[in-house]
């Protein structure tokens, strides 16, 4: 019989610190629990399944996953925090055999690719300008004039800021989960977001050195607490997936991912050229109903007139990686608006129409 888990991350929970030692102080239970109700890694979802390469893109070493004939639509998949290219692997299949050529990256950062320390206090390699322009250098490694730029939570932040700096190589931007925040003339602080939602009180927690010293700087047992608060309490992760974030994070520790967030001031600055301009890419915003975190009320706060080609859709199943819990879900919306993009019809829907003509 298993125990259900006790100390999930919960939005509503904002001493973070407090919620991860609940994990580790509940980690037999939690593990029991995600034990009895994981489903085995399919083959084709396994992490050696995938045809896994390397660059050099401004001098940092970058890993990603490529699938799919490379003459046909390329569509480049951007991971959040704490994810990694893994985390599109229900995409990445799917896309494939709608037609797409596919890339799924594991940012600066994160996984096999290069991870900066920045202690220091110079969060320069993090700042989303810098992180796009290394994308549109893989864009160039790839010989890809244009793409589809798709990214979930930390990656829609960034793909939908790679649109405002380099629009020319944009073919659509589609952010999953995370509003577009339009360039602000003055600086809104992560502690003053915090104030109005407390669900984001761990994203100022991040503005400071306070979660390097958490469990002793014990790297493991940080990435361990965090990884199983998430992916052992939510669906569509197995205990051998969750094992891959756990195993990638205590090599990398979470040192380069919690930089994004460190990296808010000089985002700042680099935007402002572009308060009240015109975002001329095509977007299209999904919104996830049940986000605990991104909630629709944070979602309404924001303001989306200066997107001149904008679409918007929902997913009304499925937390905030909403990518792997509801799938199905995801692959419909992503599945729907490139196929009508590109004049396509969806496989299925084809393979449908040949039976019955047969």
């Amino acid at each position: 019989m298993s125990v259900a888990p006790s100390s999930p991350v919960d939005a509503t929970n904002i001493d973070l610190q407090k919620t991860l030692q609940g994990v580790i102080d509940n980690l037999p239970a939690i593990e029991a629990h995600h034990a009895a109700v994981s489903k085995p890694t399919a083959p084709e979802h396994e992490v050696s399944s995938f045809n896994h390469k390397y660059a050099t893109l401004n001098g940092y070493k970058y890993h990603y996953v490529e699938e799919g004939d490379p003459n046909n639509e390329t569509l480049i998949l951007i991971h959040g925090f704490p994810d990694l290219w893994y985390g599109w692997r229900y995409q990445i299949r799917h896309l494939v055999k709608q037609g797409y050529h596919v890339i799924a990256v594991d940012n600066l950062g994160y996984g096999e690719t290069d991870h900066p320390r920045c202690d220091d206090g110079n969060y320069d390699p993090y700042r989303t300008k810098n992180l796009a322009s290394n994308l549109i250098a893989l864009a160039d490694h790839l010989n890809l004039e244009k793409a589809v730029w798709i990214g979930h939570d930390w990656g829609a932040n960034v793909v939908l800021k790679l649109g405002l700096f380099y629009p020319e190589r944009c073919l659509a931007v589609i952010n999953i989960g995370v509003p577009y925040a339009q360039p602000q003339a003055e600086y809104l602080s992560p502690f003053a977001v915090a104030e109005v939602f407390p669900q984001f009180k761990y994203f100022a927690v991040f503005q400071t050195k306070e979660p390097e010293t958490w469990f002793n700087g014990d790297g493991n047992m940080f990435s361990t607490a965090l990884i199983s608060s998430i992916y052992a309490h939510g669906t569509g992760t197995s205990i051998q997936e969750k094992q891959y974030y756990i195993d990638r994070f205590s090599h990398t520790t979470l040192h380069g991912g919690i930089n994004y967030y460190r990296a808010t001031f000089l985002n700042y600055q680099d935007e402002l050229p572009y308060v009240g301009k015109p975002y001329t890419v095509p977007v299209l915003q999904v919104a996830v109903e049940k986000d605990p975190i991104l909630t629709p009320e944070f979602w309404a706060v924001h303001k989306f007139d200066t997107l001149v080609n904008l679409e918007e859709a929902k997913i009304p199943e499925g937390g905030h990686n909403v990518h792997t819990e509801n799938a199905e879900g995801t692959n419909k919306v992503l599945t729907e608006y490139l196929a009508k993009m590109f004049g396509k019809k969806d496989q299925q829907q084809q393979e449908q129409t040949k039976v019955k003509e047969e």
